[in-house]
C-alpha cells in the first residue's frame, strides 16, 4: 500500500513537471515592483504580445524592486541565488528584461545563469554599446531620454523661462541620468540664442530640503523631473505618494518624460513615452524570436516614441495659452462641455421633437385634406368614390418613390464610389455582427489590413488618375482571391480591411499570403510591379472592434517596416 502512495506520488510530480515546461518558456525580470505602475504597463503590453505563443503558466514574471533596493549588493548576491535555484528546472527559452537595472544586472549575470538564452530589453535609459561587445544573443529598444526635447518644449510654452531645474538623485542610474543631463547643459549653454536661460542639476538634496525650495522658486523657473529613486538622507521617492506633495508645495509647473507614472501625479506634462506600448514592442521581438527568427535578424531599435501629454488641470493652473500646445497633444482631465456630457440624451430629444414635428405636419395636411374633401362631398358626392381612389394611388406612389430613394441611400452611405467596395461604415457595421457572433457562437473571426506600398509615389509619378486604377485593380484582385463569405472594404485611402469570417489564424495568414502574390501580378499602365503589405489578426475573448483592428495595424505597421510586400499575423 505504502509503495502504491509513492508510485501514485511520484507519478503526479512528473505529470505536474511535464505540464508546466508544454510550450516555450519566458522570464520577464522587471527593474522594479509590481505596485510600481511603469511597471504594470509594461507587463501588460508583453502580455498582450505573447499570449498568441505563450501558455499562462508559462511567463515567469520577477520583480528586481531596483527603486527600494537600489545600489544593494548584498540584495544583488541573493537575488542571484534565487533565480540560480528557482529556474535550475524551469529554464526560460528566453529573457526579457524591463528598465536599466533588470538590463544591466542580465548583462553581467545573464552567461552564468542562463548561458546562451537570448534576451530581450526594453526600458533602458542610460544605453552603452560597449555592454553588447562579445554578446550576440542581445537586442530589444532603448528607451532613451527625451530632455532635448522637453527643453524645446518648456520654452514653446513659457518662453519667458530663464531657469530649468533638471531633478535627479546621486544612485546608480541617477548618475547616469545626470551625466547625460550634464552633457546636454553643455551643448544648450553654447547655443547664443539659449544662453540666457540657465540649466541645473539637482541631485543632492532630502525631501525636505527639496519641497522648501518649491514653495520659493521664482515665477520664471520651471522643474523637469529625470528621475529619483532616494533623496540624500536614502529616504524613498514614490512618484504616487511624494510626486504630488511635490507638485502641490511648488510654485512653478513640474515637466517629465515617464508617462505611466507622472502624468495625473502632478505633473503638467512634457514629452512622455507609453510604457505598454514599449513592453508590447519588446514581446512581438520575443514573439519573433521564439518563432524561429535569429537575434541578429531584429536590430536593436534606437528610442522609444514620445509624444507631448497634458494635465488640463496643470494648464489651468499655470494660465498656460493652450493653443501653444503641440498638433498632436493628448490633454487628460480636459471638462468636457454639456453638450458632450448628455450628447445622448440631447441628440435624442432633437431627433424626437422633429418627429413629433413631422407627425403634427402630416396630421395637420390630413386635417386639411378631410375638410377639403367634406366641403368637396357636398358638392361632388358622386366623383367621391374616384377621387378618394386617385388620391390613395397616390400616395402609393409617394410611398414607393420613399422607399426607393431610401434604398438608395442606404447604398450610397455604405458604398465606397471608386471601387465598389463597402467602405468603412460599412465595414464597422458588418464586424460587429461579427463580434455578437463570436460572443454567441465562438465561431471563429480573423481581419486583414492592407495598404498599398508606395502609393504616394505612384499617385506623384503618374497621377491620380492612374492611382484610382491602380485601387479599382487591387479591388477586384481582393474580391477575386477571397470566399464568396469573405468580405472587402475600402478602409480609407490606399488601404482595404478584409474580413475572414469562420477561420483561425493559420488559414487567415495563407488567405493573406495569396492576396499579397496576385497584387504582385497586376499591371496598371506603366507603374510596373505593385506590391502590398498586410497585418493580420484573430479575434480574442476580450477583443473590441478597435482592438482587434489596432492589433491588425500592429501587424501592418510591423510589415512596412520589415521591408513591405509581405503578411505579419498576431
Amino acid at each position: 500500500m505504502l509503495m502504491l502512495r509513492v508510485i501514485t506520488l511520484l507519478l503526479c510530480v512528473v505529470s505536474y513537471g511535464v505540464y508546466a515546461q508544454q510550450g516555450p518558456a519566458v522570464l520577464l525580470l522587471n527593474s522594479y515592483h509590481p505596485q510600481y505602475r511603469w511597471t504594470e504597463d509594461i507587463i501588460r503590453g508583453v502580455k498582450d504580445s505573447l499570449s498568441s505563443i505563450v501558455n499562462t503558466e508559462n511567463l515567469h514574471i520577477e520583480y528586481m524592486d531596483s527603486r527600494r533596493f537600489v545600489d544593494d549588493k548584498e540584495y544583488e548576491t541573493r537575488l542571484i541565488g534565487l533565480l540560480k535555484h528557482k529556474y535550475k528546472v524551469y529554464t526560460p527559452d528566453i529573457i526579457i528584461t524591463s528598465d536599466d537595472h533588470a538590463y544591466d544586472f542580465m548583462v553581467e549575470y545573464g552567461e552564468t545563469l542562463f548561458p546562451g538564452k537570448p534576451i530581450v530589453f526594453c526600458g533602458v535609459n542610460i544605453f552603452k554599446q560597449a555592454t553588447l561587445t562579445g554578446r550576440d544573443n542581445i537586442t530589444g529598444i532603448k528607451e532613451g531620454m527625451e530632455i532635448e526635447g522637453n527643453l524645446e518644449l518648456i520654452m514653446r510654452l513659457q518662453p519667458n523661462t530663464k531657469h530649468i531645474i533638471m531633478l535627479g538623485d546621486t544612485t546608480g542610474l541617477g548618475l547616469k541620468m545626470g551625466e547625460r543631463a550634464e552633457e546636454i547643459k553643455t551643448k544648450w549653454q553654447k547655443d547664443r540664442f539659449k544662453s540666457k536661460v540657465t540649466l541645473d542639476l539637482w541631485d543632492h538634496f532630502s525631501l525636505a530640503e527639496l519641497y522648501e525650495k518649491a514653495q520659493n522658486m521664482p515665477d520664471d523657473s520651471v522643474f523637469l523631473m529625470l528621475a529619483i529613486h532616494k533623496d540624500k538622507l536614502g529616504n524613498y521617492f514614490s512618484f504616487d505618494a511624494e510626486l504630488p506633495i511635490l507638485a502641490k508645495q511648488s510654485r512653478v509647473p513640474i515637466y517629465g518624460m515617464w508617462g505611466g507614472l507622472l502624468i495625473g501625479n502632478g505633473v503638467m506634462g512634457g514629452m512622455m513615452n507609453d510604457p505598454y506600448q514599449h513592453g508590447n514592442a519588446a514581446g512581438v521581438m520575443a514573439t519573433k524570436l521564439l518563432s524561429g527568427a535569429k537575434v541578429s535578424e531584429l536590430p536593436i531599435i534606437e528610442k522609444a516614441e514620445y509624444t507631448p501629454f497634458f494635465d488640463f488641470k496643470k494648464l489651468k493652473q499655470f494660465d498656460i495659452d493652450l493653443s501653444y500646445l503641440p498638433v498632436n497633444s493628448t490633454v487628460i482631465n480636459q471638462p468636457k462641455s454639456l453638450y458632450h456630457q448628455y450628447k445622448i440624451i440631447v441628440n435624442a430629444t432633437l431627433a424626437l421633437l422633429v418627429f413629433l414635428v413631422i407627425v403634427i405636419s402630416v396630421l395637420v395636411d390630413n386635417i386639411r385634406r378631410r375638410i377639403k374633401a367634406q366641403k368637396s362631398l357636398a358638392d361632388l358626392n358622386m366623383g367621391l368614390e374616384n377621387i378618394v381612389l386617385e388620391r390613395t394611388q397616390d400616395l402609393d406612389d409617394k410611398n414607393k418613390k420613399l422607399e426607393e430613394a431610401s434604398v438608395r441611400l442606404q447604398e450610397v452611405a455604405h458604398t465606397d464610389p471608386l471601387t465598389g467596395l463597402g467602405n468603412r461604415r460599412a465595414a464597422m457595421k458588418d464586424i460587429d455582427a461579427y463580434l455578437q457572433r463570436f460572443k454567441r457562437t465562438g465561431k471563429p473571426f480573423s481581419l486583414a489590413l492592407l495598404d498599398v506600398d508606395f502609393f504616394k509615389k505612384i499617385n506623384d509619378t503618374f497621377g491620380h488618375s492612374i492611382g484610382d486604377d491602380v485601387l479599382c485593380a487591387l479591388a477586384i484582385s481582393i474580391k477575386q482571391t477571397i470566399r464568396p463569405s469573405d468580405r472587402v472594404y475600402r478602409w480609407g485611402g490606399e488601404e482595404f480591411l478584409i474580413a475572414l469570417p469562420d477561420t483561425q489564424i493559420d488559414f487567415a495568414t495563407a488567405v493573406s499570403e495569396r492576396i499579397c502574390s496576385n497584387i504582385r501580378n497586376i499591371r496598371v499602365a506603366n507603374v510596373g510591379g505593385i506590391t502590398a503589405s498586410l497585418g493580420v489578426a484573430v479575434l480574442q475573448d476580450s477583443d473590441s472592434i478597435d482592438e482587434l483592428i489596432q492589433r491588425a495595424d500592429v501587424m501592418l505597421y510591423q510589415a512596412k517596416n520589415n521591408g513591405r510586400n509581405q503578411v505579419l499575423a498576431v
